[in-house]
This record gives C-alpha cells, sequence and structure tokens, in this order.
C-alpha cells in the first residue's frame, strides 16, 4: 500500500489506497482461472498484475500513470513481507526439513521476497516453472518430482483451504496457518492446524 501511494504521489495523485489494494487483489483469482483451465496462454503473476491494474486505475482516477509508474506498481508484489512469525518459525523448521515455497508467484519474485525478508528456503517453485497456477496439479506433483519424495512424506503449509485441499488430493499431508487476511478457518480434516509458523514447529518437534 505505501509502495502505491509514494509512486501515485510523485505523480501528484492520491486514492483510497486501502480500498485500491484489497480491490487489486481481488482480481487476482479471476486473473489465474483462464490461464489454468487453459482458456487462454500463459501469463505470469507480473502480467496478470499490470492487466489487472490497468482495468482498475480509471476507478480510482489514477489512468495518468505512465507505463513506467505502472510497472513500478506490480514490482510492489515483488516488495511483500512475511508474517512475523516466518522467519524464526522457518529457521527452526529447516533444523529438520527441507524448506519450500511453492507459490502461483513468479520465481523471480519469490526470490526477491526471500532476499528481502531473509526467508531460509532451500528451492523456490513458481508457477512459472510449469506455466500454470495451483490448484492445478501439475504443480504439486512438478515439486514431488524435483524433490524425489514420496507425497506422503511432503507437507503442504497454506492458509488457503483450495490448496490444501488439492495437495490432500495428491496424497500430501497438510498444515492449516491462521492468518487474519487469509480463510478464516479450516473446512477440511488437516494432518496439523497451526497458529503460525512457531506453533507448527513446535508440532513437528523443532
Amino acid at each position: 500500500m505505501e509502495h502505491c501511494a509514494a509512486i501515485a504521489a510523485a505523480a501528484g495523485l492520491r486514492a483510497d489506497w486501502p480500498a485500491f489494494v484489497t480491490e487489486w487483489r481481488s482480481l487476482y483469482q479471476p486473473a489465474i482461472a483462464p490461464v489454468r483451465d487453459g482458456q487462454r496462454l500463459w501469463a505470469d503473476f507480473d502480467e496478470l498484475h499490470r492487466e489487472t491494474l490497468d482495468t482498475l486505475l480509471p476507478k480510482y482516477a489514477l489512468n495518468t500513470l505512465s507505463d513506467a509508474d505502472r510497472d513500478h506498481m506490480v514490482y510492489g508484489w515483488h516488495l511483500l513481507h512475511g508474517w512475523p512469525d516466518t522467519v524464526q518459525g522457518l529457521t527452526r523448521l529447516r533444523q529438520r526439513h527441507i524448506l519450500g515455497a511453492l507459490s502461483n508467484g513468479t520465481t523471480r519474485q519469490l526470490v526477491d521476497m526471500a532476499k528481502r525478508s531473509a526467508f531460509p528456503w532451500d528451492v523456490i517453485f513458481g508457477a512459472d516453472q510449469w506455466q500454470t497456477y495451483k490448484p492445478a496439479p501439475a504443480l504439486y506433483l512438478g515439486a514431488l518430482k524435483l524433490l524425489k519424495a514420496p507425497a506422503s512424506s511432503v507437507v503442504m503449509v497454506a492458509a488457503h483451504n483450495n490448496d490444501l485441499q488439492a495437495a490432500q488430493n495428491h496424497g500430501l499431508q497438510t498444515a492449516f496457518i491462521h492468518r487474519p487476511t487469509e480463510d478464516p478457518a479450516p473446512t477440511a480434516r488437516y494432518t496439523y492446524i497451526a497458529t503460525d509458523f512457531n506453533d507448527l514447529a513446535t508440532q513437528l518437534g523443532c
């Protein structure tokens, strides 16, 4: 939000930034669905965010922003911070487990986020590696193949029920993390339910 506000302020523009960012994010699932369902050619996270941004700017009287400013706004998705428990919890988990990010974001986006927040990933899997989006099977099965790990030995950790239920369908263990801005509660029986990464690390004996 601050990133978008700063870019617009430099161009002499203002907007209701909480409303803007919330609405922009709400366009994410409708944007990836046609790609995942084979109704349009592959477009990565950055391309889709740019498309949805362009459709949203006139509503907030921001359509005079230059192409460079728009691209800079999209790059803001590479600058997201983790939750306060993330680094400590992941560091604990990494003592005994291989840690990997499996995301609908681009590989570069995940790398930028990891470097910014010091996420201790062992491996990063972006959707651009399979050119589709979760919950498509290719991402879960592709990550398992690259890790050379049986599904039953892998835990998919997420704050979204559709992600976890898709992982369950492919035999993975699952862990639901409560996050205040994501799915409010688990809607299925998962292997683990945790308040945050530190709680999950404790449950896994780390």
